[in-house]
């Protein structure tokens, strides 16, 4: 729903989030609260219904996937980084339930304790305290123990679809693997030539014709994008904390709220920066200052809506009436620097959910929804749309200039590389060695010993990718020569001057996990492709994409 579809709506809209704000004061300590299940319907997979009470569900356990591997900060940009996506977590949630069903699989009780016990298990006792997890981990954060069993039903049911679907990754047998084993732990020593552009970057000469040249074939690579302004108006979490807390000094029940809290959670819950334990007083003080920030949120959530109201209000429709309500009010209007697609606005990077808001931008709706972050909510409206542009050559000259000498070196280097190939091959047959073929030549050579299963190459040029290297070695036995592997930057060659096998010892020791590990990775592999075909299959890709989260 956007302001532009509820305009003859806005009052009471507007009492229902006063209420929804009042009933947030009364239930703040009550995290345990049930969200109720809707029944209209949200979307189909596989062409069935799924209703808003269903999708409220599979949301709150895609939440908790996120919660339990990143912990509080799984909506931030960090977890974002590090792979977590809140719509991936959704789709992953309907279909294994979707899934679950259509291969008859049913988690037992005894399993999902044995789950419990195998990755709730404290390091230091190997105790499990399922009740203090519960109370001191998830209810904090509003997920209930009933949430977290179902969480970790659905687990189980991921594992158990995981066996039943990856069976094929078993059939690797013990031949094949000792085969295997065996070509990836042989150890090579080799003489790498490598031929870096930076040696090749001197020789370059910049002719203006040449240069102009370059800039027209590359102006898709110069082109600015579209970029656009926000303009913004922030209503500051720290400008009502004082209302807050004296709303709270009214609550006579709040000392024994926070006491009950304290107790609920226990002592070692509460830590300071260095991770040692609060007194009970400074726990209690911690408490209280979250109760006043979580209520001077709602307060200024509760301004935004209201301000936000009167903006959909106001005849026509325009950005600009941002900055106009503003003024009105007293409110101070902040801009972004430009940004392109893509980019995240400076200034907006405490906002959770901002994509999603300007998601909903449209013509005739110029305003974002009030938007949570950090800091408090900020309401924005896109002010500014600045044109996709192409500077003149003069004008970035020095970057083309630096372009130019960049590709102009690395293929110098690629000639030099595929020419000096062809001499080495002559001067080997003659008796010459690498060194004495490379002489006097902008030429790198280095001496590496590596397995194909070693995970780095030591002494290897950061310019170079061990994965290049190890293709690059095949089948090449002792004495010769690679063939000129051009890279990015320019590329290398290599003379392979032996290969030694594994030894037997090492490889009766190593070789029963090995083959494990060879039949986990093809049942992850097998799964991987099902899980994606499938995922195509049930419409639940489309069906996450128009919820728009």
């Amino acid at each position: 729903m956007t302001f532009g579809t509820i305009r003859k709506h806005q009052r009471w809209l507007l009492a229902l989030i006063t209420i929804v704000v009042i009933i947030s004061f009364v239930f703040f300590f009550s995290p345990n609260q049930n969200m109720g299940r809707g029944s209209a319907v949200a979307g189909y997979v596989d062409g069935h219904p799924v209703s808003d009470g269903m999708l409220r569900d599979h949301l709150k356990l895609a939440d908790l996937y996120g919660y339990v591997r990143f912990g509080a900060e799984y909506r931030s940009a960090q977890a974002a980084r590090m792979g977590f996506s809140r719509p991936q977590a959704l789709a992953r949630s309907l279909l294994i339930e979707s899934r679950r069903k259509a291969l008859g699989i049913e988690v037992s009780d005894a399993a999902i304790a044995r789950w419990i016990a195998e990755n709730l298990r404290d390091p230091r006792t190997q105790q499990v305290d399922f009740d203090a997890y519960v109370r001191n981990y998830l209810e904090p954060a509003g997920f209930t123990k009933t949430d977290f069993i179902n969480f970790v039903r659905q687990e189980v049911a991921f594992r158990e679809m995981q066996r039943l679907v990856g069976v094929t990754g078993m059939l690797v047998t013990p031949q094949e693997a000792e085969s295997e084993f065996r070509r990836v732990n042989e150890t090579y020593e080799v003489t790498l030539a490598s031929f870096p552009a930076s040696n090749f970057l001197a020789a370059v000469t910049v002719e203006d014709a040449a240069l102009g040249t370059f800039y027209t074939n590359r102006l898709a690579e110069y082109r600015i994008p579209e970029r656009a302004v926000l303009s913004y108006v922030r209503f500051e979490l720290t400008n009502y904390l004082a209302e807050a807390a004296q709303i709270l000094a009214g609550r006579p029940d709040l000392t024994n709220q926070i006491e009950q809290l304290y107790q609920q959670r226990g002592a070692d819950a509460f830590r300071d920066d260095a991770n040692n334990p609060l007194t009970k007083e400074a726990a209690l003080e911690q408490i209280r200052e979250g109760v006043t920030r979580q209520a001077a949120n709602q307060i200024g959530l509760s301004n935004a809506v209201g301000f936000a109201n009167e903006l959909g209000q106001m005849e026509p429709l325009a950005a600009s009436n941002l900055a106009a309500l503003a003024a009105k009010k007293g409110l101070a209007v902040q801009a972004t620097p430009p940004f392109g697609p893509g980019a995240r606005p400076f200034g907006l990077e405490d906002i959770r959910d901002l994509g999603t808001g300007l998601g909903r931008v449209t013509p005739d709706q110029p305003f974002t929804p009030p938007m949570e972050g950090s800091r408090g909510i900020v309401i924005a409206a896109v002010t500014e749309q600045i044109p996709s542009t192409i500077p003149t050559l003069e004008d970035i000259r020095t970057r083309v200039e630096s372009d130019f000498k960049e590709v102009q070196s690395a293929a110098a280097a690629r000639t030099a590389g595929h020419l000096f190939r062809n001499a080495a091959t002559n001067a080997l047959a003659s008796g010459k060695t690498l060194v004495e073929a490379a002489a006097g030549q902008p030429i790198r050579l280095s001496e590496l010993t590596f397995t194909l299963s070693s995970p780095s190459i030591s002494g290897l040029d950061a310019g170079l990718n061990p994965a290049q290297i190890k293709n690059a070695v095949g089948t090449n036995a002792p004495g010769a020569l690679t063939p000129f592997v051009p890279t990015a930057e320019g590329g290398f060659l290599m003379l392979i001057r032996d290969r030694k096998p594994v030894d037997e010892e090492t490889t009766r020791a190593a070789l029963s996990a090995f083959l494990a590990e060879q039949r986990e990775t093809r049942e992850m592999d097998a799964f991987r492709i099902w899980f994606a075909e499938q995922m195509k299959q049930s419409g639940i890709s489309k069906l996450v994409e128009d919820l728009r989260l």
